[in-house]
Formats: C-alpha cells, structure tokens, sequence
C-alpha cells in the first residue's frame, strides 16, 4: 500500500536539497564548481534501498536537475539513473559502514557522472580541454564528498523515522 505520508516527506527532502543545491551553495563555488546534492542524494538512497529504488530516484532528480538548468535535456537523467542502478547494485555485495561507504561511493560516483557527460559531449561534437576537467573534477569531489555523510545520515534517519511510523 502506497503512503502519501511517506511520498510527501521524501518529496520535500528531495526539494529541500535542490533548493540548497541551486541557491545556496553556489555562493561558496570553487572554480564555479558547487556540491551536486542530487548525485549524493542519489547515491544514498541506492546504498539505502537498493538498484531499482536508486535508478528510479536518479532518473526523477535528473529529471529535475535537467528541467531546471538548461543543459542538454537527458543528461543527468541518464547518467543519474545509471549511477543509481549500479551504485545499488554494488551495495548488496558490500559492508555498509555508515561512514566510509558513502564517501567512497559518492567519489565513485562523482567521477562517473563526469565521464558521462563529457562523453556525452563529445558524442553530441563538443570538445573540451584536459585542464578543464582536471580543475573541475577535483572541486566536485572535494565537495560532494564534503556532504556525503551529512546527506546520507539524513537520509537513513528519514528512513528509519518514516519505518516507526506505520
């Protein structure tokens, strides 16, 4: 059975993130690089709840990340889902330390997204520089690690308040 309650809280997290996402951490960029909460989130929720949970979730906040910045539609819908899918994939073969997991998995991540989108680029005739990719790769790690614990913290705890509550 489907609870609305439930949905609601995991809606407004989701939204809670993008909005700090996209009007409060720009501010404190590095090299006009800032955390991508939604890989993060979609990354603790796969370690949390699984592959198909984790593609679901990184198909709807690429959904939403592309509806919203003016990318390339597609491309964070893609590479989301796919992270979201393997990273919950991987987690069933894992010890799911509340710390290290998270962190590791984020970078993981992190450098995945990167490569999807720049080979998605090249594939749509778009160059780009090595330089370019070093000196923004190494920010959205050093941040999307920053908040991988914190994210994931939040995130089981929400798991584990909204599983008292049935």
């Amino acid at each position: 059975m489907i609870s609305y309650r439930r949905i609601f809280f995991w809606l407004a997290f989701v939204i809670a993130l993008f909005v700090l996402q996209t009007s409060f951490f720009p501010v404190f960029s590095w090299n006009g690089v800032s955390v991508n909460l939604m890989l993060v989130l979609t990354v603790s929720w796969s370690l949390l709840y699984g592959a198909r949970r984790g593609a679901f979730l990184g198909f709807m906040t690429g959904l939403l990340q592309d509806l919203t910045t003016g990318m390339f539609f597609g491309m964070d819908v893609f590479a989301l889902t796919i992270i979201g899918y393997a990273t919950g994939a991987f987690s069933r073969n894992v010890f799911k330390d509340p710390v290290f997991l998270p962190a590791m998995a984020t970078m993981w991540a992190t450098a995945a997204h990167y490569f999807f989108v720049l080979v998605l680029m090249l594939l749509l005739g778009y160059g780009f520089s090595l330089l370019y990719v070093v000196k923004t790769l190494l920010p959205a790690l050093c941040w999307n690690v920053l908040f991988a614990y914190p994210v994931y913290r939040a995130a089981s705890r929400m798991q584990l308040w909204l599983g008292r509550r049935k």
